[in-house]
């Protein structure tokens, strides 16, 4: 078959997490996964998966129709914990209705069953780069949280108010401080967040708070 493995041209190399409760079909698709070059991980179902789960950027290879935990409910709970992870779903009762359920509850690639080895590898291959995006920025997410937790409460305040686009003066006077005092706390706040201009700390802050994820 001989596809690229362009997951993994990144620095970090990324898991494909193969979640299927048939064990034939875990061992064929993690032996397929491998002998490209792909780090594997299987698991017989979505409770296995979020205990082994790790932390890293992966790309999850969902199966739904399983039981216990099914595939939908695995999903859902990969988005409630904003696990650093891309789906692909695996499905035999695949409907347009489904399809556009399953993408907007977070999975960003789609595989009818039954499928062949290079259907599987020209999947992986299309997402690569829409993955690597969605990692890029949920590390940013993550760099920017870690800045604004750094942050003391007055420094947050002055934050806020800087957000609703208020001068140092104007912020003096709401807070009861001197326009000095002030502008040393937006001094603070601009080189905690890493921010050199206003509009940066404004596009970091939408990053967090209001674009949604794929």
């Amino acid at each position: 078959m001989n596809k690229q493995n362009t997951f993994n041209n990144a620095c970090t190399p990324v898991t494909v997490h193969v979640v299927d409760d048939d064990f034939h079909t875990r061992d064929v698709l993690s032996q397929l996964l491998m002998q490209e070059g792909y780090p594997v991980q299987s698991h017989d179902g979505g409770a296995a998966f979020l205990q082994a789960y790790d932390g890293l950027a992966g790309c999850v290879m969902l199966d739904l129709a399983m039981p216990g935990m099914r595939g939908e409910a695995l999903l859902d709970e990969i988005v409630r914990r904003k696990l650093n992870v891309v789906v692909i779903v695996m499905t035999g009762h695949a409907t347009i209705e489904s399809a556009i359920q399953i993408t907007r509850a977070g999975a960003i690639g789609f595989l009818q069953k039954p499928f062949d080895g290079d259907q599987m590898l020209d999947k992986l291959e299309k997402i690569s780069l829409q993955a690597q995006t969605v990692f890029a920025r949920r590390a940013l997410v993550d760099d920017y949280r870690l800045r604004l937790e750094s942050l003391t409460s007055r420094e947050r305040e002055v934050l806020d108010l800087m957000l609703a686009a208020m001068t140092s003066q104007e912020i003096a006077t709401q807070l009861g401080n001197s326009k000095k005092t002030v502008d040393i706390h937006r001094t603070r706040v601009m080189q905690k967040m890493g921010a050199s201009t206003i509009t940066e700390l404004i596009m970091g802050w939408t990053l967090l708070f209001h674009a949604p994820f794929i």
